[in-house]
């Protein structure tokens, strides 16, 4: 499998768990498309897409924690969104789904 970088994103965007907005935060993001194998009969397969990343959560772990991980939120500078999971203490993210 082949990872290939899309599209790095870095700036300012805004934290919700749900409707409610948590804080504004400095992100920085990276798009990654991977080459799938060739399926059974060697067909081609789409490339899947990942996002990955970094947020800044000082002072919104306990926030994060409260609001659950299925429901947060990033919008970004360019007002896209990403539903997100926090994968380690130190703010390390992975984009559930596609920006939006």
């Amino acid at each position: 499998m082949t990872r290939r970088l899309l599209e790095s994103l870095n700036g300012v965007g805004a934290i919700h768990a749900g409707g409610e907005l948590l804080r504004t935060t400095a992100y920085q993001l990276s798009v990654w498309s991977e080459d799938q194998p060739p399926a059974a009969g060697g067909e081609p397969t789409a490339p899947t897409a990942s996002i990955d990343g970094h947020i800044d959560i000082t002072g919104i772990a306990e926030a994060v924690v409260l609001a659950g991980p299925g429901t947060l939120t990033l919008t970004i500078e360019d007002g896209r969104r990403l539903a997100f999971k926090l994968t380690s203490s130190g703010g390390s993210i992975i984009g559930k789904g596609w920006l939006t």
